[in-house]
């Protein structure tokens, strides 16, 4: 069976170690494919911004990290494998204030890291579609609320949705919130081997001034070009 997805976030957002696998069935790896359907193994390119305030939300944490804009350029590497930048901007708390990355300007957050195209089962529709399996390198930054300065260190995996869509030269990317905050809505992908894999202890983790790591979770929207028409088969 062949689907047809749009890519955005496959060349952009990060990837992921592989979190303990249980046998499933196998399903075609997805490919990356240009107009002439020709496989894409590396080369392409996307740059864009987030379509929504982006967050980030740690289990019973002091507050969430929202950015209202967040600029992103990536490439592809390799047939399934990405690299990406991600510039936060204007960034604050629920509860007000200013957060800033460690050496970068006021507001500002850069982070960095690498980005898995993966199968995902589609909870809403309960068919199989497309992901990006994020890895972010670990990330560090202080917000500031009044007096109080808390130091956030992030690093781990984020699994996001990619919008099924047919040959295009733009792309969104969707990671979704869980039952609560800071639960991670998408968490259950397949490697290229058709293997499942849930992602448990390897999901997104977040710790405050030095304490333990709690699971967190990444919530937002992207959109953006690519440098040449694209699609993903299946």
């Amino acid at each position: 069976m062949m689907k047809r997805l749009k890519i955005l976030g496959i060349v952009l957002i990060a990837v992921f170690a592989l979190g303990a696998m249980a046998s499933a069935p196998a399903f075609g790896a997805i490919e990356v494919l240009n107009k002439n359907h020709e496989k894409i193994n590396s080369g392409l390119k996307a740059s864009g911004h987030t379509a929504t305030t982006t967050k980030l939300e740690i289990l019973e944490g002091f507050a969430e990290t929202k950015c209202p804009e967040v600029l992103y350029e990536g490439e592809q590497t390799s047939a399934r494998l990405g690299v990406f930048h991600l510039h936060w901007h204007k960034c604050t708390t629920s509860l007000g204030g200013t957060c800033t990355g460690l050496g970068d300007e006021t507001g500002l957050v850069l982070a960095l890291g690498t980005a898995h195209l993966v199968e995902d089962k589609l909870t809403s529709e309960g068919t199989l579609g497309a992901a990006a399996l994020i890895l972010v390198e670990p990330t560090h930054y202080a917000c500031k609320v009044g007096f109080v300065t808390t130091l956030i260190n992030v690093s781990g995996e984020v699994l996001c949705l990619v919008s099924p869509l047919t040959l295009t030269l733009t792309g969104k990317i969707k990671c979704e919130q869980g039952a609560k905050v800071g639960d991670p809505g998408e968490t259950v992908y397949w490697n290229e081997a058709g293997t499942k894999v849930e992602m448990g202890e390897n999901g997104l983790l977040a710790s405050e001034n030095g304490g333990t790591a709690k699971m967190a979770a990444e919530v937002g929207e992207g959109e953006g070009e690519l440098n040449q028409e694209a699609e993903l088969m299946d």
